[in-house]
Order: structure tokens, then C-alpha cells, then sequence
């Protein structure tokens, strides 16, 4: 049985003790794994509130996906366009935020962001605002992300 058969019927196995109707696709993407889920009624449970749901199935499957083929999987699972929806609005919100440290020239800090939105944002920041920079500081829950101008920039032994 090959990878991708085998984390569909993880993934599956999994959705069946939270939800009655899905449908799940799995693909490969270079070194990760692409899992959709279609759910119509029932997205909003295996989303959960600010996507706290789907964070927590991801990392589950990575869990029992690491013991399953002892060794790391990148995955990343997406329920009805949520991950489409969810970077559409930080690029939004970050337009707005990198705009207001141009005209300021202050950085400002955002809290409560997953990994995958704080790598987003790094992405988002360096693909169009080439004067500005992004950067993660604290720990844990504490990570806020910092958008500041790159002349501002603290050296990399500050932030890590």
C-alpha cells in the first residue's frame, strides 16, 4: 500500500468519529502532503473556531503518520478552501499593517498566529514589500510575529 492510500484511510478513519459526510483527496507536492476534505454541512467541526480544529487533526495525523512510517510527513490539511480563505485575509490584514509601518516608520507586532499563518505572512511580507522585513519573536504561545522596515531589522542572534 503506498503513502498517499494510507494517510486517506488515516484521515478518514479519523473524520469518522467526528463527522457523518466527507470526502477526502489526497496528493503529493514535492516533499508534502496535500489533504482536502470536503465537508458541506459539517466544515465548521472539523474547522473549529479560528481553525483551531483542523490545526489540531493535522497534527494528530502527523503523530499517528510519524509512528505509522517512522518518519516525519509534512502535511497539510484544508477542509472546504479554509487555508485559501484563512491567507486571503492575513494578506489582507498585512497590506494594511505592512501600509501603516511604511507611513510610520514603527514596527508592529502581531500575536496569536499559528506556524503556518506566521510562514504566510514571512512569505507574503517578502514577496512584495521589499523594503519591509518579518520576524518571529518569543516562544510557544508567546510567538508574536514583527513587521518592521528591513533598515530597522534586528540581527539574527537578537531574534532567535
Amino acid at each position: 500500500m503506498d503513502k498517499i492510500k494510507i494517510i486517506k484511510t488515516e484521515v478518514e478513519e479519523l473524520l469518522k468519529k467526528l463527522i457523518d459526510k466527507f470526502e477526502v483527496e489526497v496528493s503529493q507536492e514535492g516533499e508534502s502532503y496535500q489533504v482536502i476534505i470536503k465537508a458541506e454541512e459539517e466544515a465548521p467541526t472539523v474547522i473549529g473556531r479560528h481553525g483551531e480544529t483542523i490545526r489540531a487533526i493535522q497534527k494528530i495525523l502527523e503523530v499517528v503518520l510519524y509512528k505509522k512510517f517512522g518518519e516525519p510527513l509534512r502535511l497539510l490539511v484544508n477542509v472546504n478552501d479554509y487555508r485559501e480563505k484563512q491567507k486571503e485575509k492575513l494578506e489582507l490584514m498585512v497590506s494594511q499593517l505592512a501600509d501603516k509601518v511604511r507611513t510610520t516608520k514603527q514596527s508592529t507586532q502581531v500575536q496569536d498566529l499559528s506556524s503556518y499563518e506566521r510562514k504566510v505572512i514571512h512569505e507574503f511580507i517578502t514577496a512584495n514589500y521589499p523594503e519591509l522585513t518579518s520576524y518571529s519573536v518569543g516562544e510557544g504561545r508567546e510567538r508574536n510575529l514583527v513587521i518592521d522596515l528591513k533598515e530597522n531589522e534586528p540581527t539574527k542572534s537578537s531574534t532567535e
